[in-house]
């Protein structure tokens, strides 16, 4: 009987989505700093438990240092200050399917998303009255960038601009009898 070798193959399940997901769920960094520990104290060097969990070598030395003068009280997640986010995780994926999407498909006039076109639209959509310049960080954090019109100056050849230049001067000037 042969056993077959475990894989994971889905194109989701990569190390910086992982990473990005750990963010939205309560409670999957202390988690992962659980599992960081455990392994330090298995054994494992530092420089590889950071590499495999995709950390920062500094944090794990503050979870070991807050651990050893604190306790386990150290790796419990500590209340933020400042306003609480209005980009809440319901808004921010609805927000991200909409972005996908064309402006004209939710009434706005315009082609492309930019910061004045989603302020209107969170105000319309979520009732979240916003100004442009948060509108655009908001954009930017979820992966946009505003990508304005480039203009292109065609030149002719030499050959057509000295024709148009001889039917300029055959051309009567206005006014002229």
């Amino acid at each position: 009987m042969r056993h077959t070798t475990l894989e994971l193959s889905h194109p989701d399940a990569t190390r910086e989505r992982l990473a990005a997901f750990a963010e939205h769920i309560p409670g999957a960094w202390t988690g992962i700093k659980i599992a960081a520990l455990l392994l330090f104290l298995e054994g494992q060097r530092p420089v590889w438990i950071t590499e495999v969990l995709g950390l920062h070598r500094m944090s794990l030395n503050r979870w070991i240092h807050g651990v050893n003068e604190t306790g386990l009280k150290a790796l419990e997640p500590k209340l933020r200050p400042g306003r609480p986010a209005r980009l809440t995780e319901k808004v921010r994926w609805e927000l991200t399917e909409h972005l996908e999407q064309s402006p004209n498909k939710f009434g706005l006039p315009r082609i492309q998303w930019d910061g004045p076109t989603l302020a209107v639209h969170l105000k319309r959509r979520f009732g979240i009255s916003l100004k442009v310049r948060q509108a655009q960080m908001w954009m930017h954090q979820l992966g946009y960038q505003l990508k304005r019109a480039g203009h292109v100056y065609l030149q002719a050849k030499s050959s057509q601009a000295r024709q148009f230049q001889r039917v300029l001067k055959k051309t009567p000037k206005s006014g002229a009898s």
